[in-house]
């Protein structure tokens, strides 16, 4: 089969793209390469890997990646609270008129696999999320991954998926998702401050995440035009557990406060029992997830993304 990734080279892209050739597809990636595009290098020896820099927004190279794909797996998107705040227009841009570019000019037997964001949810504290709720995003981010669930369940022949929040290890490396942060600040800094350590998050590991868009791609007939909440109850978790989690593995010194506030607002419990029902379930466990991060970043040299400092 012929997949197109927009965004595919990054997290979340990498790790997808690497499933994808193991499982025998044929893939374009398309992606501006802002972040450099090193984490699919090992990757590109080949054939069936084809890259393609440029620009979901541009309508002439969507037009022209589109043209014989079978599936398009739409990463493309400017990701998470702090990046949509800092750039309000590249993120709207992107993620709600590329997401539209997209629409414009792909065939209606193209299916389209979106992966939306648990944020669209808000923060809801007292209820368990399901697919049936409505919607009520507080944030740039979760509003405009919002536009894009309506835009594409409007045109159809699409399957949608709410992603829990990522954790894990890929060659595209994200030390700013809360798990990965709270493992590399224990680990490389010895320290930790937890902020509204009773509320609550869901995670999933970037590998289970892959293999939920290879699921779908193989089971598209009955999953088509729906949302799924992608995760797992176990990685339901709230912040200071997660935290105390990884001091089994990791000796750090660990602080909580109430004092500080997480700008995305994110406090859910959620279900993830339409996926479960339809077939799909995860594989990697919070404690699988730390040992692994512990492996890697141990290993390597890291680029501390909130001081500029390497951390050996």
């Amino acid at each position: 089969m012929k997949v197109l990734v927009t965004g595919g080279a990054g997290y979340i892209g990498c790790v997808l793209v690497q499933a994808l050739l193991e499982a025998g597809h044929e893939v374009r990636v398309l992606d501006s390469l802002l972040k450099g595009g090193l984490g699919l290098l090992p990757y590109l020896s080949t054939p069936r890997l084809e890259l393609v820099r440029g620009d979901i927004r541009d309508p002439v190279v969507v037009k022209e990646t589109l043209r014989d794909a079978d599936v398009v797996m739409h990463l493309a998107a400017i990701v998470g609270y702090p990046a949509c705040a800092k750039d309000p227009s590249l993120a709207r841009t992107t993620n709600v008129e590329g997401t539209a570019n997209l629409i414009r000019h792909s065939s209606s037997h193209q299916v389209i696999i979106y992966p939306s964001s648990l944020s669209n949810y808000g923060t809801v504290p007292d209820s368990i999320c399901t697919e049936e709720m409505v919607p009520a995003p507080i944030t740039l981010y979760g509003i405009t991954k919002m536009e894009g669930e309506k835009a594409l369940l409007d045109r159809g022949n699409v399957i949608i998926f709410r992603p829990a929040t990522a954790f894990g290890l890929s060659p595209q490396m994200r030390l700013d998702l809360l798990f990965n942060e709270f493992v590399f600040r224990a680990l490389k800094e010895k320290s930790l401050v937890v902020y509204e350590p009773n509320h609550m998050r869901a995670f999933v590991h970037v590998r289970d995440l892959a293999r939920a868009f290879l699921f779908a791609l193989d089971n598209g007939e009955r999953m088509r035009n729906q949302i799924y909440n992608l995760g797992s109850e176990s990685l339901n978790v709230r912040k200071g557990e997660l935290a105390q989690r990884i001091r089994r593995k990791i000796d750090f010194a660990l602080t909580t406060s109430d004092a500080g506030e997480d700008p995305d607002k994110r406090n859910y419990t959620v279900s993830f029992s339409k996926l479960r029902r339809a077939g799909y379930e995860t594989t990697i466990t919070i404690e699988d997830g730390i040992d692994e991060l512990v492996r890697g970043l141990q290993a390597i040299d890291v680029m501390d993304p909130f001081s500029n400092v390497a951390h050996v």
